[in-house]
């Protein structure tokens, strides 16, 4: 048997499964390359488009889903590897602890995100 979950016990748990993964992604940052806005949303490019051919063969969806797909999956996975990208200058400004303050609260925000995308489909369901 499946126990209901609140609204605030959902966003209290993606928040801070956001959160932790904000601070791994902090914690185990070491600088190797010059950070590239460019790769980040040639990266973002390349997902919308994995994601739309597999869209295409498993559900045959209409020109206006496709493109509404299209424009949220760039969003989000371009908004995740920019986020990625900016632990660079945050590691020169503040170091090692400022790239785990910032990624953690990142990460939490993207939880509080998802959980309420998670809620608005629950809402239309």
């Amino acid at each position: 048997m499946t126990k209901k979950i609140t609204k605030n016990q959902l966003l209290t748990r993606y928040a801070l499964t956001g959160g932790a993964l904000g601070l791994y992604f902090g914690l185990f940052f070491r600088p190797a390359r010059q950070p590239s806005l460019l790769f980040a949303l040639g990266l973002a490019v390349l997902i919308t488009l994995v994601t739309l051919v597999i869209q295409i063969f498993r559900q045959r969806p209409s020109i206006s889903y496709l493109l509404k797909s299209a424009a949220l999956t760039f969003l989000k996975a371009g908004l995740f590897l920019i986020l990625l990208e900016l632990r660079h200058p945050v590691y020169g400004y503040g170091g090692k602890t400022a790239v785990t303050i910032f990624m953690t609260i990142m990460g939490a925000l993207a939880g509080f995100g998802y959980a309420y995308e998670q809620i608005r489909q629950k809402g239309k369901q």
